[in-house]
């Protein structure tokens, strides 16, 4: 791995273990769980494992679907995983502390491997999607949610600055294309797709970051000017504004399942 990396896994580390209990209260609660749900419902699992787990809302989910089935949580911000035990309403998963990167588990080891808006906060989505597809057994499923751009160019750089001003811990945004192609590079096949759009107001999403009182007023003058640019009608996140004022971001997520070919 390269400095830069590990640089990037520090910041997230530092930042989490200040916010662990507000998230647990607020981010992780607004996570889709009916969608999830429907998503896991059908398939058949025994061992499910949940990256980038933070509080656990999602391997709860995984928990409820499967109430036989073994769920393993990897996340690798020590508070947030103490929070998700804290937290825990008898889903009871097994909690691992370990880098997403370097998934500590043996080749095909799960029927299930989930992970939900955690890959923009990763320097290389592409090592940690390999690894999940390196752990799933052949013909098991990945799901894979993040939040996802239409912008590209100059307007995507400027917006994931704003981003990264906000949260330090915020490394990129992909496009929903990105990542349907991230799975097909690693030998997953998309069988299943959602898109979602949820109003964020602007307040609440500077709160989530953690953003100070300065870097509050530069990021609204920066999104005001950036609502101007358009993304030709390619799903993703949106600037909201009113009367000439900021008033929120439209953040847009995509939902993918894809099954492990007997190859890879």
């Amino acid at each position: 791995m390269t400095d830069g990396y590990r640089a990037q896994v520090s910041r997230n580390q530092l930042r989490f273990a200040t916010i662990a209990q507000s998230y647990a209260g607020g981010q992780a609660r607004r996570l889709d769980v009916e969608l999830l749900a429907g998503m896991i419902r059908p398939l058949a699992f025994e061992r499910v494992l949940d990256v980038a787990t933070g509080t656990g809302a999602a391997a709860a989910v995984a928990a409820k679907a499967g109430v036989r089935a073994t769920i393993v949580g990897v996340d690798s911000s020590v508070q947030m995983l103490r929070q998700a035990r804290a937290d825990d309403g008898g889903s009871q998963p097994n909690l691992v502390v370990a880098m997403i990167e370097e998934l500590p588990f043996p080749d095909g080891a799960f029927d299930l491997v989930m992970c939900t808006r955690a890959l923009h906060h990763v320097q290389r989505p592409d090592i940690v999607v390999a690894e999940m597809a390196r752990v799933v057994r052949p013909g098991g499923q990945v799901i894979v949610a993040d939040n996802v751009t239409g912008l590209s160019g100059a307007a995507h750089d400027r917006l994931e600055a704003i981003q990264r001003v906000r949260d330090p811990g915020h490394a990129t945004t992909l496009t929903e294309r990105q990542l349907v192609e991230l799975l097909h590079d690693n030998a997953l096949t998309v069988v299943e797709g959602h898109r979602t759009t949820s109003f964020r107001p602007l307040e609440e999403w500077l709160d989530d970051g953690g953003a100070g009182a300065a870097e509050s007023v530069e990021i609204r003058r920066q999104l005001l000017a950036l609502g101007q640019i358009g993304d030709n009608g390619t799903f993703g996140t949106s600037v909201v504004t009113e009367a000439g004022a900021v008033t929120g971001l439209r953040q847009a997520m995509s939902w993918i399942r894809a099954e492990r070919s007997s190859a890879i």
